[in-house]
């Protein structure tokens, strides 16, 4: 039983993070109520839990209890309690390490017992002391950061600039500009490095996966808005919260055909990015709009009511809604319809894969249809405009795919050697029987003649 949960509440703390004999813990509460003021909602709920998360197991754990390791306590103390947890909870090797900056540095190292990425809790407790810091709840430097790393940084900064200034006699361009080409220098101050953690996407390459899924929900009891949104899903790549978000407005960008325009992760609301949906996705979505929509809409509206209302109304109308009336919920959808439906199939699969096998395919078909290097790169570039990226993650995805081909390289090598080898030792054998007929006698070669040998 975790330590410290977290209640919903109203007034000026709409969360409150509680103790076991609820009584308020005040600098968790603060926190999960300052955060969405630092980062996106989802980001914020996510690094809230697992500060909660962590904090329940450091109240709670005997070892750190004895060590009267604290998690408000300072930044040696907190770094050690963190080693601590790394070892024996995540499994991880930690070791000393230094930044090319000279300060020290801890470097984890992930084990296959590790059972979850680390990457999120380290962002959160540098986002939890920071916001404390602010707020003056913790009145140490961020244990997150390395003693002196700042310092060193912005000195290391200022002598970059001084020797550009040196050397060409202003200072340095901004990267974007294009002008001055030197690579831009990332310092971190980071005192925990994570070292052989490399995210890599998930490969699948099963065509018939999203029938499979369809198969699934249909036989499980999916209505047509389950339907259409698991289509969007497949037919555009999108993420669950950006398909759930999608509003009339977004969707009359077309006229309610085959183009939805969507927000993207960290675009902040904005719609930045291009859904492009096929003829029976859209059939799908104008009957559920027509025909299921309709019924909890508040005013029994269907597209041609709302084709007739102004873009501006348009904008705050969800396009998938709940039986309340209420915009559907990713985590609703995915707790009460995906996973249930999937299970009862058999079929293992998140809702976050059906983006990596969008990339796939689209991947094995740019590959197999570019007939020049040229119509294979510009095909290439289409996908990360498609994608949205706000970095090229092709070369991730390029490496995954190796990864995932491995297997099938392989069998192709030993079949190939097999062959080699069968093929010498048929080869060894006719050498053989030559040189054993040269040796013979002519009265042995006459008697074998004779025999019918």
């Amino acid at each position: 039983m975790q330590a410290y949960k977290i209640l919903r509440t109203d007034g000026i703390y709409p969360f409150h993070v509680v103790d076991q004999d609820g009584l308020p813990h005040l600098e968790l509460t603060l926190y999960a109520c300052i955060a969405p003021k630092y980062h996106s909602s989802r980001t914020a709920r996510a690094y809230v839990k697992e500060v909660v998360a962590f904090a329940s197991w450091t109240a709670s754990h005997p070892v750190v209890i004895r060590q009267n390791w604290q998690l408000l306590g300072a930044p040696e103390q907190v770094r050690a309690l963190l080693a601590f947890f790394f070892t024996s909870e995540m499994k991880c090797v930690v070791a000393l390490g230094k930044d090319r900056l000279g300060f020290e540095t801890r470097r984890i190292e992930p084990t296959w017992e590790t059972g979850r990425r680390l990457e999120r809790l380290l962002a959160a407790l540098r986002s939890f002391y920071g916001a404390l810091r602010l707020c003056g709840r913790y009145h140490y430097e961020n244990p997150m950061d390395a003693d002196g790393a700042r310092q060193r940084i912005e000195e290391e900064r200022r002598r970059l600039v001084t020797a550009h200034i040196q050397t060409h006699g202003r200072g340095p361009m901004p990267p974007e500009s294009g002008v001055d080409l030197v690579r831009e220098v990332r310092f971190s101050a980071a005192y925990f490095r994570l070292r052989g953690d490399k995210w890599l996407p998930e490969v699948l390459d099963d065509p018939s996966l999203m029938n499979a899924v369809v198969t699934a929900g249909d036989q499980w009891g999916w209505s047509m808005r389950e339907m259409g949104l698991v289509r969007v899903l497949f037919d555009t790549g999108c993420r669950l919260h950006e398909a759930c978000h999608l509003t009339m407005a977004d969707w009359f960008h077309s006229r309610f055909m085959k183009e939805l325009v969507s927000i993207n992760k960290g675009s902040h609301g904005r719609r930045t990015k291009r859904l492009f949906i096929t003829d029976r996705t859209v059939k799908v979505l104008q009957r559920y709009v027509d025909e299921q929509r309709v019924l909890f809409d508040p005013y029994q509206r269907n597209l041609a009511a709302f084709a007739k209302l102004p873009t501006e109304l348009l904008r705050d109308i969800p396009l998938f809604l709940t039986k309340r009336g209420t915009p559907l919920d990713p985590d609703h959808f995915r707790r009460d319809y995906w996973t249930p439906a999937l299970s009862s199939s058999g079929l293992q699969l998140r809702c976050h894969q059906v983006r990596h096998w969008f990339v796939t395919m689209a991947l094995n078909d740019v590959h197999k249809r570019s007939r020049s290097e040229e119509e294979l790169q510009n095909s290439r570039g289409a996908i990360r405009e498609l994608m949205a990226w706000k970095t090229d993650m092709l070369p991730t995805y390029d490496q995954a795919i190796r990864r995932h081909n491995l297997p099938e390289l392989a069998h192709h090598i030993h079949v190939r050697m097999e062959q080699e080898h069968s093929t010498a030792l048929a080869r060894k054998k006719r050498q053989s029987a030559r040189k054993g007929n040269a040796l013979k006698t002519v009265s042995q070669q006459m008697l074998e003649e004779m025999l019918g040998l």
